[in-house]
């Protein structure tokens, strides 16, 4: 269980997909948010590298990430827009981890402490959706 605490509140999460759903949302709330975790279809990869070319702008190693044989793709930022990673989703990248790590920066940039239970003995989830 994970226990959250923002300024205002305690928050309590069975796992680090809920609390991701709740930080996305708090994004999603600010309007265009600077926190990014996305995971894009081949499909759509394909269609932001025809936007870049047809605008001209050079966007580093597009062309290895909308290749036919190209899966999905993950997009991160950690507050910085101008500087997103990409990372091609193959067998050996583990999504959950690198989502759980994007949660914890999260949490510490903007001042949230989080912390990992083992026992919820008094806690229940009650954010998370």
């Amino acid at each position: 269980m994970l226990i959250l605490f923002d300024r205002h509140h305690v928050l309590a999460f069975n796992n680090y997909r809920k609390l991701y759903n709740h930080l996305e949302k708090l994004e999603r709330c600010k309007g265009k948010g600077k926190w990014i975790f996305a995971r894009h279809s081949p499909q759509r990869v394909l269609s932001f590298y025809r936007y870049v070319c047809d605008q001209e702008i050079s966007v580093q190693s597009a062309e290895k990430l909308s290749s036919p044989e190209a899966g999905d793709v993950l997009e991160m930022t950690n507050g910085d827009v101008t500087k997103p990673i990409f990372i091609p989703v193959t067998p050996d990248v583990d999504v959950i981890a690198l989502q759980q790590r994007w949660c914890q920066n999260y949490c510490k940039e903007h001042n949230y402490a989080l912390f990992e239970i083992s026992s919820p003995v008094n806690f229940k989830e009650i954010g998370g959706g």
